[in-house]
């Protein structure tokens, strides 16, 4: 490891590379976090829906009223599977522009590290490579 301990360049281009591997992980997790929150909220939404209309369903003697409970629960279906998409597009738009940012924060300067650490390699290192 003498190698990174003598070319303060190249430290500091891998640190720079570690920096931005640690917080594209981070934004990551989060988008994740999101996902499941919104995952568990739909879960639980059609969970007490389900129990509710079974209830309700159990309680019809009449065909008729069967068909029309059952049909009851298509129009709060439809909106929570439309807020679910809503809230869905906002955590993936969300995360792409956490991504970008923290691309457009990191990526000049490891650039700028990367330049200068291939400026302080040796020229014999360069033939020890063939």
């Amino acid at each position: 490891m003498q190698l990174f301990n003598d070319n303060p360049a190249l430290r500091a281009q891998l640190e720079s590379q570690v920096d931005f591997m640690t917080e594209f992980a981070q934004r990551a997790y989060d988008a994740m976090r999101q996902l499941s929150d919104i995952n568990l909220k739909l879960a639980r939404q059609c969970t007490e829906s389900a129990l509710y209309t079974g209830r309700e369903l159990l309680s019809c003697s009449d065909p008729a009223k069967f068909v029309e409970t059952a049909m009851k629960q298509v129009p709060p279906a439809n909106e929570r599977m439309r807020a679910y998409h809503q809230q869905l597009l906002g955590v993936i738009a969300g995360a792409q522009q956490d991504f970008t940012r923290a691309a457009e924060a990191h990526i000049p300067e490891a650039s700028r590290y990367a330049r200068a650490a291939g400026g302080d390699v040796p020229d014999d290192a360069s033939g020890a490579m063939h």
